[in-house]
């Protein structure tokens, strides 16, 4: 209604963003129900799961109450008040992440003053640091991870389920039961058990130098326009690249889910259990994007890890990096808090005109089953996945809260541009999220050789078809031996 004063537009604004979170909420429900269902369908599959593995299952439940049990002298004597202390890591943390911390747990311990908590950054490499940690039995009684490789931890019986202390949680409700639900089929035994909390959800994005796409009069709307955009965007005269590719550790991660946005396929297996990751639209992708290495690239780009790549976005030395959203603080700060320079765009539309991501996975914190005081270890997660500390988190990781008293109420995620960025990937209905099957055993086992096979095709040593021929024929494997085929 015209004359009316900006501040009566409050109630208003108010009322759109209570609406745009009930939206968020009902399309994650809707987005993990998908999971649920397919994780259904799957078990169905192969005439259901196989007998050594229900008993393998039975097995593990059993050792892991018993290794809760033989813990109950120690929390006993810790609830006495007796000395406590607790071995935390944390995968992929920057400085920023490991003062956030190493602050909370200075919190808490100053709340319980019994309880000493020893922290270790694990800024990365952390799959391979926390599996060769369990293996030794030397993990940490308490892992803070941003998306919990756990099927491996459930299989190897290195982390103990949680449900027991769960539902005793007064606060437990505060949680989408969604994500919970979706944590639950991590465990493909069949017993549908809770072996982390979650804390927090993110999203695979493309973090953008909006100056330079305006500069160059270009756009990443679409894959076709994407890979123009690098190209416009280079000037090598002036060390500046359109691009800056993760070719060192985790990259053929990220690799992975670019190659379905790119090819608009969602799911790594398709109905008849056969691998897609060597269909001729992801060898199609792999090929233009690592072609890019050296052309529209630094040559350093060879063995970046998630650090450099941010540090390349941030320095203005790359106009483009496909990242999550949790390099958001670093950015702000680099860039001073100016969002004209930089962004946070969806993944661009494919031939299928669909923008597709990675199926959801809540990050979250599981219990070691060497943790002699699990009480006092589940406490501290409660701690961390709810209130103000789990609103840090969110903040420093850059991640839509799963406590949904701090998705409705605080104040920061009406302020922060990538939050809006996550909830408009959700509500756009062109957003497809692809499953990656992340549940199968053996699963993330292949990444460190695809890692070193990306670097040998952007040295021109091997070419995308023999590499995807050799990942597709891994995964094959994998899936074939889970359903007895």
């Amino acid at each position: 209604m015209q004359g009316q004063s900006r501040g009566n537009d409050m109630p208003y604004k108010n009322e759109r963003i209570k609406k745009r979170r009930g939206l968020v909420m009902r399309k994650l429900a809707k987005t993990m129900a998908l999971v649920l269902a397919g994780s259904m369908l799957l078990t169905g599959c192969g005439g259901g799961s196989k007998p050594a593995e229900t008993t393998k299952a039975a097995a593990d439940g059993s050792k892991a109450e018993t290794t809760q049990a033989a813990a109950q002298g120690e929390t006993a004597k810790a609830a006495s008040g007796e000395n406590v202390t607790l071995t935390l890591w944390a995968d992929f943390v920057t400085p920023e992440r490991t003062k956030y911390v190493e602050t909370m747990v200075e919190n808490y311990m100053g709340e319980h003053p019994n309880v000493k908590i020893e922290v270790t950054p694990l800024p990365d490499s952390a799959d391979d640091k926390i599996m060769t940690a369990y293996e030794a039995g030397q993990g940490p009684d308490i892992f803070l991870s941003s998306g919990p490789d756990i099927t491996s931890h459930i299989n190897g019986e290195y982390v103990i389920p949680l449900d027991t202390y769960f539902d005793n949680w007064d606060k437990k409700d505060l949680l989408l039961p969604a994500a919970i639900e979706t944590v639950r089929q991590y465990d493909v035994t069949g017993n549908n058990q809770l072996y982390y909390i979650p804390n927090g959800i993110s999203f695979t994005v493309l973090w953008v130098r909006s100056d330079w796409l305006k500069e160059t009069n270009s756009t990443v709307d679409t894959w076709d326009n994407l890979f123009q955009a690098v190209e416009n965007m280079t000037d090598k005269d002036q060390g500046r690249y359109g691009l800056s590719i993760r070719g060192g550790k985790g990259g053929a991660k990220f690799l992975e889910r670019m190659m379905y946005a790119y090819s608009g396929i969602l799911s790594v297996f398709d109905e008849n259990g056969k691998c897609t990751i060597n269909d001729p639209k992801n060898v199609e992708f792999v090929e233009r994007y690592l072609g890019l290495y050296g052309k529209c690239t630094a040559e350093g780009d060879l063995n970046y890890g998630w650090t450099e790549l941010a540090a390349a976005f941030d320095s203005g030395a790359a106009g483009m990096i496909i990242h999550n959203l949790g390099s958001a603080s670093n950015h702000m700060e680099a860039f001073g808090g100016d969002q004209t320079k930089f962004e946070a765009i969806g993944m661009p539309l494919n031939d299928k005109g669909t923008s597709v991501n990675l199926m959801i996975q809540p990050g979250g914190m599981t219990i070691s089953s060497t943790c002699k005081n699990p009480d006092e270890a589940f406490d501290f997660i409660t701690y961390m996945t709810t209130g103000e500390p789990v609103s840090e988190y969110c903040q420093q990781w850059g991640v839509v809260p799963v406590d949904q008293d701090v998705l409705e109420n605080a104040k920061w995620i009406d302020d922060q541009p990538w939050y809006e960025s996550s909830a408009d990937l959700l509500l756009d209905d062109n957003t497809l999220f692809y499953n990656q099957y992340s549940w199968l055993p053996g699963h993330d086992d292949i990444y460190g050789e695809m890692d070193t096979d990306s670097q040998y095709i952007m040295t021109g040593e091997m070419t995308a078809q023999e590499m995807l021929d050799k990942w597709a024929a891994y995964y094959q494997e994998c899936y074939d031996k889970f359903y007895n085929k």
